[in-house]
């Protein structure tokens, strides 16, 4: 089967990870995959990817509508013959109007988040909804919690939305081999300086953990339109010496592995990867109990789940930080976990879904 992947750009993201992951677990399967980007930037994951022998054709696409974008996707189309379209973000609203087109007799759609979060203004809800709902392309949830935002948001029976979970190749993970802390202590999240992310929230946070374990730093790998003022906050809140700004990484494994715990304060979120990196370096997790957040983790079992309060996040913190066996038992636990959601499984799942919609 030949599969065509199209993404906006690989950016540092989850769905951009989730892509990258999912190419290569199908061309372990055998399967043929090549690669659209929208945009015509090259990036430490479009570089790697093309170093492993993936095809990516790179567009031109112009910031806001570009409605140029169908034409060419479907000349491309018309080129490669793909058996299967797989859209990621928005690419949906180009990609599938071009597969119709080009005659590509399926397309599948993953919603890498709760569909209301997703799908952002009128317009994108009213294109998503037309082709979901006359078949021109499955909506494919990451969680079930995913699922159900998906069928309220688009009035779309549950039965006909997928469930895949997301998966890492847990291969590249590098096993925690001990749950001694650090001097100072290393808290790391992971993840784009935006609204979702909670960084706000996150630093409150890490300022009253700091108060009480003074011998702690906190880690942030990624950028985005809110680096700027969460460095300004660090200052306002006397912690930018404890705060250590790394950029965005491509192999993120060996921050993970140097790590103490991990915190994932989001607002909302789909089945975030950056979490199931974390299980599979087996650390102790503080994350909140939102989106799919829940099906991959059991509060008290192999993790600590919390609102996304500040206060809440500080105290399952220390909690952990005070408690050596409490972070050996939750992050062994979330390791096993872990074993869920390969890169594997995932692609086989999503044959699955590629062939059942050519029936």
């Amino acid at each position: 089967m030949k599969i065509m992947q199209v993404i906006p750009y690989f950016c540092f993201g989850g769905a951009e990870t989730m892509c990258e992951n999912l190419t290569y677990a199908l061309a372990a399967l055998g399967h043929q995959v090549v690669v659209v980007s929208l945009y015509g930037q090259h990036t430490p994951i479009s570089r790697r990817m093309e170093e492993a022998g993936v095809k990516i054709h790179y567009l031109d696409k112009k910031l806001g509508l570009d409605v140029s974008m169908v034409g060419k996707l479907k000349r491309i189309m018309l080129a490669e013959k793909p058996d299967v379209v797989h859209t990621h973000l928005d690419a949906i609203k180009y990609a599938v109007a071009a597969a119709k087109l080009a005659g590509v007799p399926r397309c599948v759609h993953t919603v890498h988040n709760v569909a209301d979060k997703e799908a952002e203004g009128r317009a994108q809800k009213i294109i998503n909804g037309f082709y979901f709902s006359h078949g021109w392309s499955t909506p494919v949830a990451l969680s079930p919690e995913v699922q159900k935002s998906i069928a309220a948001f688009y009035g779309l029976p549950p039965a006909k939305i997928p469930v895949i979970y997301n998966g890492i190749d847990l291969s590249r993970c590098r096993e925690k081999q001990s749950y001694d802390l650090q001097n100072p202590a290393a808290l790391t999240h992971i993840g784009r300086f935006n609204e979702q992310k909670n960084h706000d929230g996150l630093l409150r946070a890490f300022s009253l953990i700091h108060k009480k374990h003074p011998h702690t730093r906190l880690n942030l790998l990624g950028d985005g339109e809110l680096l700027e003022p969460t460095q300004a906050l660090a200052k306002t809140l006397g912690i930018s010496d404890s705060v250590v700004f790394l950029g965005s990484q491509s192999n993120v494994y060996p921050y993970l592995q140097n790590s103490d715990l991990f915190l994932l304060p989001s607002l909302y979120e789909g089945m975030p990867m950056t979490l199931i990196e974390a299980m599979g370096t087996g650390l102790p997790i503080v994350a909140s109990k939102v989106g799919g957040v829940p099906d991959m983790l059991v509060s008290g079992e192999s993790a600590l789940l919390t609102d996304c309060a500040p206060e809440s996040v500080a105290q399952a913190a220390c909690e952990l930080l005070e408690d050596e066996a409490l972070r050996a038992r939750l992050g062994r636990a979330a390791k096993a976990q872990s074993e869920t959601f390969s890169a594997a499984h995932m692609a086989e799942n999503y044959v699955r879904v590629y062939r059942a919609e050519g029936a």
